[in-house]
């Protein structure tokens, strides 16, 4: 009995011992438990804080781009407002900037420039502080408005931020292999920011710092500058006596382009093609040239080869550079499909006809279309046409977009290059249905049509005939004529009939075939002339002695009044730096 009681006094404290050990790993598990939680907890504010930290800094990317690329450029021409920053200096903001060496002048000899070294950042300014940012940063950052910057989250917490620039005063690289140089303050048009922003939340260690370059780039392209005196995607019918002066360099240095078509030039009259030298200097009749201001004006000079070498196409009173029997034929600078032959016979024995091989541009040259199948994509950079049955000709317009005018928030179906032009134009003569897509700044009148004091992009969308004189060669204009048109004036710019795609226009458009003169979506009239390119999306007719003189200077003028547009480079957002 004794022994017995004995052992169910040990199996008591056995349990009782058991029962212990499991409510202390009850209890352990509970802390941990609560452990976790709190961590869990505080990683999740943790987290949240460090999003509204980040989102904060990309508002401050965001409103530095706002304030000193569009509202303040003139901070980028003041020169006391910047200070260079040192290839070795790390702190903010020139250490955003990688300390990379590269070519800047094409001269293999000479030593490589620091990238960092090259830039600038804006002038130490003690007077400039931003609560809760240190005077080392907050020194260096752009004044934003306190009225437009954001000082509090949705729970009420402060918010800290601010933005600082470093720039690149592009320069034109001497060799296009090398980088981008970078001169002096204002030494150049062209721009390359690199914002870092730095955002904090007040009494706290969460923070953020993000950068982001932003480059320019011109709205129209170096296309513009290539394009040769008249471009058409239909037939061009000469029936008067035109007078193209070639653009020299068009397919390449030293390689003239008067006309390029992807159908048949038809001479009817007795055109002529030239240099400007020919032209001027050796111009046919009385005619004077005169000096008027950044070139030489002659509306009614023509052409004479004076025993120049024949080597363009109708350098001698309309004859052709034709030999072997072909009475169809021109020489190096027209570009265009002879008649009776198509692109396609340049792999036969037929397509060698005259001084080139003709135009691909049919279904059989696909995807090889010398011609651009897209004419607004090839000016502009926007695709507005698609080939559907890949003949290298695009024929059907592209699909609508939505459009708001940012003036009064009407938002309209358009088509893609419609929707370009009104963001980019700075005057546009509306139809009446589409006034309310205009905004104010831009509303112009047919009267822009016939002055000299027009200038920048002009759109028009109704009643496109043009007459007297348009834009200047110091303040040229780049016209885009909803067609049909006539021209019965003098412009100095670059002309771009447009085929906008509607049911009403001409039955040819920018098709193959139709009725033209009736239905040409252009005609040049006796007396008138172009100083700088003509592109058309369809037909042209001349009519009577017309001129046009493409003009290196007036189509520089034309790309440098359109402006640059702004963009982020691709890569350049990052998050690594930490200030």
């Amino acid at each position: 009995m004794r022994a017995h009681s004995i052992s169910r006094s040990r199996q008591s404290g056995t349990v009782l011992l058991i029962a212990l050990v499991l409510l202390l790993l009850a209890g352990l598990l509970t802390l941990f438990a609560l452990r976790v939680g709190v961590f869990e907890q505080s990683s999740t504010g943790n987290d949240v804080r460090a999003k509204v930290a980040g989102e904060v800094a990309e508002a401050g990317l965001a409103q530095g781009f706002e304030f000193l690329i569009r509202q303040h450029p003139d901070m980028l021409t003041n020169a006391g407002l910047w200070e260079r920053c040192s290839a070795t200096d790390e702190s903010f903001p020139c250490g955003a900037v990688p300390n990379t060496l590269f070519d800047d002048d094409g001269d293999p000899d000479t030593a490589q420039v620091s990238r960092r070294g090259s830039m600038f950042r804006l002038a130490a300014d003690t007077t400039h502080t931003i609560a809760n940012i240190d005077l080392a940063l907050s020194q260096h950052m752009l004044r934003l408005p306190t009225s437009s910057k954001i000082t509090a989250m949705a729970n009420g917490q402060g918010v800290s931020y601010g933005v600082a620039p470093v720039v690149c005063f592009a320069r034109a690289p001497a060799n296009p292999a090398g980088g981008i140089p970078c001169g002096n303050v204002g030494a150049s048009s062209v721009s390359i920011a690199t914002f870092v922003s730095v955002a904090r939340l007040p009494g706290e260690n969460t923070s953020s710092t993000l950068v982001q370059t932003v480059g320019q780039y011109p709205k129209l392209g170096d296309e513009i500058v290539r394009t040769p005196p008249i471009m058409a995607s239909g037939a061009v019918d000469v029936t008067g006596n035109l007078q193209v002066v070639t653009n020299p360099n068009a397919g390449g240095v030293g390689v003239p382009v008067s006309v390029w078509s992807r159908l048949d030039i038809d001479k009817h009259g007795t055109p002529n093609t030239c240099y400007a030298d020919e032209f001027f200097r050796y111009t046919q009749g009385s005619h004077v040239p005169s000096i008027y201001q950044s070139t030489i004006r002659c509306d009614d000079c023509k052409c004479d080869a004076s025993g120049a070498p024949a080597t363009l196409s109708y350098d001698a009173s309309g004859n052709n550079r034709c030999s072997g029997g072909f009475t169809d034929c021109e020489g190096i600078d027209v570009l265009d499909v002879d008649a009776t032959t198509n692109s396609n016979t340049l792999y036969n024995t037929g397509g060698h006809v005259g001084a080139n091989f003709n135009v691909r541009s049919d279904s059989l040259s696909y995807p090889t279309c010398e011609f651009p199948p897209d004419l607004f994509r090839y000016v502009f950079g926007v695709p507005a046409w698609v080939d559907n049955n890949l003949d290298c000709f695009a024929e059907t317009k592209g699909g609508s977009v939505l459009y708001q005018n940012p003036d009064n928030g009407v938002v309209a179906t358009v088509a893609p290059d419609e929707a370009y032009l009104y963001k980019i134009a700075d005057k546009i003569i509306p139809t009446l249905a589409h006034q309310n897509l205009v905004r104010g700044i831009q509303t112009g009148t047919g009267a822009l049509l016939s002055s000299s004091t027009s200038k920048g992009i002009i759109w028009c969308q109704i009643d496109c005939d043009l007459s007297g004189q348009i834009g200047t060669p110091d303040a040229p204009v780049l016209l885009i004529l909803d067609g049909p048109v006539q021209i019965h004036g003098v412009v100095f710019g670059f002309v771009f009939v447009r085929d906008t795609g509607s049911p009403l226009r001409p039955a040819t458009g920018s098709s193959t075939s139709g009725s033209c003169p009736s239905n040409c979506m252009v005609q040049m009239n006796a007396n008138s002339a172009i100083y700088g390119a003509l592109v058309v999306q369809g037909q042209m007719k001349v009519n009577g002695t017309a001129a046009v003189i493409y003009d290196g200077n007036v189509i520089n003028g034309v790309v440098q009044q359109a402006g640059l547009v702004y963009a982020t480079l691709p890569g350049a957002w990052t998050d690594r730096e930490s200030y």
